[in-house]
């Protein structure tokens, strides 16, 4: 693990990196590396990785009898959603639609660019909440971009999982956070693990956007079961381990095809994320596949099962994610 931990501390040096952290479990047991304003033990917020435990959570409901082919509206009565040439298509989005990415649904979110949407205003520290109701509308307001269920290639919407959040809290009679907390939190006796839910709360890190902090309390909190998840990488690898070792239920999911393309060189399934580089790029050696979960703030919860190794990181900044793609690299 020579090389990671040489990354780690390269990237650390980098003016837009003041932190990184990675915990790896491998042929040489359980290491830690990290350097900067970041340890193994810092809570720091992993984005999107959220969307990897409510697809955890979602499996072991199917465990328990929930349809993941049913429609989501059969179990959240919503229509209007998604209407085509004039014709209202929502009931026909299922549950594993919503996992997958293959809904229909635009991202609510908007655009990315720093200049436009939402996600630019939070970019730019403009700091707001909204509700599931609002998050909805604004996705109404938007084209659709396919029809549920026929689409080749995924499109990556957090309006999905704000879906799947209402209908896990309809089928547990719980809150999202709550659930999650419950069902892997607790088991696992994660102490600094939690779904961000206080718009007041200053215990995590503050988010990194190029060189300025993010503090966006009142949209973290809003995010939810899309986004909206606080744990350390050392935290991430226990349930990482965990999962992978059936302790949540059956495993086969998690490598289980159909992957659809959502965007070089990630592939997605029903909540998970394979990322693998073609040989073209890696001079032509082959590395294997990762399956697990990106967040846009620079985290990654990834197992390699073909290498055996498990690697929780985060390099928080959300300008340059990416970057921690290339930490999972070395660790191999």
């Amino acid at each position: 693990m020579k090389a990671l931990e040489q990354a780690v501390a390269r990237l650390a040096r980098d003016r837009f990196h003041p932190g990184v952290a990675v915990s790896v479990h491998g042929s040489s047991g359980e290491q830690h590396f990290a350097a900067g304003n970041l340890t193994v033990d810092t809570p720091a917020f992993f984005a999107s990785a959220t969307k990897l435990m409510v697809a955890t959570v979602l499996h072991q409901l199917a465990a328990e009898g929930l349809d993941l082919d049913a429609p989501f509206a059969s179990i959240v009565p919503i229509t209007g959603l998604l209407v085509v040439d004039g014709r209202d298509r929502t009931a026909e989005i299922t549950i594993r639609h919503l996992m997958a990415h293959v809904s229909g649904l635009p991202d609510y979110l908007g655009s990315a660019n720093p200049k436009t949407g939402l996600m630019g205003a939070l970019l730019r520290g403009e700091d707001r909440g909204w509700t599931r109701d609002e998050a909805l509308d604004w996705a109404r307001a938007m084209r659709p971009v396919g029809l549920p269920g026929q689409m080749a290639k995924g499109f990556y919407s957090d309006t999905n999982y704000q879906l799947l959040d209402a209908v896990i809290e309809a089928v547990e009679g719980r809150t999202i956070g709550e659930v999650l907390a419950r069902r892997l939190f607790q088991p696992l006796g994660l102490q600094r693990t939690w779904l961000y839910t206080d718009p007041d709360g200053r215990r995590p890190l503050p988010l990194r956007y190029r060189r300025n902090e993010l503090h966006i309390p009142q949209a973290m909190s809003s995010f939810r079961g899309d986004g909206a998840l606080v744990t350390t990488t050392g935290e991430g690898l226990i349930f990482l381990r965990a999962l992978w070792a059936g302790e949540f239920g059956d495993t086969a999911w998690l490598t289980r095809d159909p992957f659809r393309r959502v965007f070089f060189p990630i592939d997605y399934a029903d909540g998970v994320m394979r990322f693998q580089l073609p040989r073209w790029m890696t001079l032509f050696r082959r590395f294997p596949a990762f399956y697990g979960h990106s967040g846009h703030s620079g985290a990654a919860l990834f197992h390699a099962p073909e290498a055996s190794v498990t690697i929780a990181a985060s390099v928080n900044q959300v300008d340059r994610p990416g970057a921690v793609f290339r930490l999972l690299l070395k660790a191999l």
